[in-house]
């Protein structure tokens, strides 16, 4: 009798399933973008390999190998970014900007008064927060090379290893050279052939990767530069001194959940705590002191 039982009649082998070559590609591309924890979606990978399936079938078998992410809100991106910070060495990684000081209205009366410096050059360590602060009269590589010459030649000094140490910039011609130019500039030639170290550029127009120095940037501005009063050039320098170790020895971080020193000790217990205790100088005055290797390197 069971015989005479309907039939299915659909086909066992669907003409239009997908192929398994196409399958396979899919599963090892999802296993090895969860394995290395990357974000990948439907559209994207049809147009990055060809697949000649539709958007909705290609994310039929994704969703089978790999757990598609749900839009995540801003505290948990700023959650899993601090995560990803915390693996970073001390100064492994140390971004560097340039903050203008003649657009802070609360500051321009004494900027022009006693000339004080129009630019401040700042290098920011990704994992402890540290603060590296220099300043200039001039928007050129010449100042922003003899500021990270000393920078890197007193961390080297307290035992940090230059060759581990990456600089991050923007692509402003302070750092780099014209995007149709070969050429290095001396900012990366100082970086990566004196001190062996690592000159990195943010994809253009990408701030947000130089977000921990620019957040420093409006900090130092509320709490330094629009409500301090000065009397000189070095009466500046001194009080910008005071705010760097007030910031790197006793401000604490709430998103780092701790000061620089303290995230600094628990992160390289070995150095010592004098490596936050950088000097800010008017580098101008600098030059003699550098221009014979700055020569070398520019020729």
């Amino acid at each position: 009798m069971t015989g005479l039982n309907d039939r299915s009649k659909k086909p066992e082998k669907s003409p239009r399933m997908m192929k398994m070559y196409w399958q396979f590609k899919i599963k090892s591309i999802a296993e090895k973008a969860q394995a290395d924890n990357k974000r990948i979606n439907g559209a994207m990978i049809k147009q990055e390999y060809s697949i000649p399936y539709s958007g909705k079938t290609i994310v039929k078998y994704l969703k089978q190998y790999y757990k598609l992410p749900s839009k995540k809100t801003h505290r948990e991106k700023k959650r899993d970014m601090r995560e990803i910070k915390s693996k970073y060495r001390a100064f492994e990684k140390i971004q560097v900007d340039i903050k203008y000081l003649d657009d802070i209205p609360e500051f321009y009366d004494d900027f022009m008064r006693f000339h004080l410096p129009k630019y401040q050059i700042t290098a920011r360590c990704i994992r402890t927060g540290a603060l590296f602060i220099g300043y200039t009269q001039q928007h050129s590589t010449t100042a922003t090379s003899i500021f990270i010459y000393r920078l890197l030649t007193h961390l080297k000094h307290y035992g940090v290893k230059p060759a581990e140490v990456t600089i991050q910039t923007d692509n402003g011609t302070e750092f780099t050279a014209p995007w149709n130019s070969l050429k290095k500039t001396l900012f990366t030639k100082i970086i990566e052939l004196s001190f062996r170290s690592t000159h990195k550029t943010i994809p253009v127009g990408a701030k947000t990767y130089q977000s921990d120095v620019e957040s420093s940037h409006r900090l130092i501005e509320d709490e330094f530069y629009a409500c301090r009063y000065f009397s000189g050039t070095q009466d500046f320098l001194n009080k910008a001194h005071h705010y760097q170790t007030y910031f790197n020895f006793k401000r604490f971080n709430t998103y780092k959940k701790g000061s620089p020193v303290q995230l600094l000790q628990q992160a390289a217990c070995y150095l010592n705590p004098a490596v936050l205790n950088f000097k800010p100088v008017l580098v101008d005055k600098f030059f003699n002191l550098y221009k014979d290797e700055f020569r070398l390197l520019a020729s």
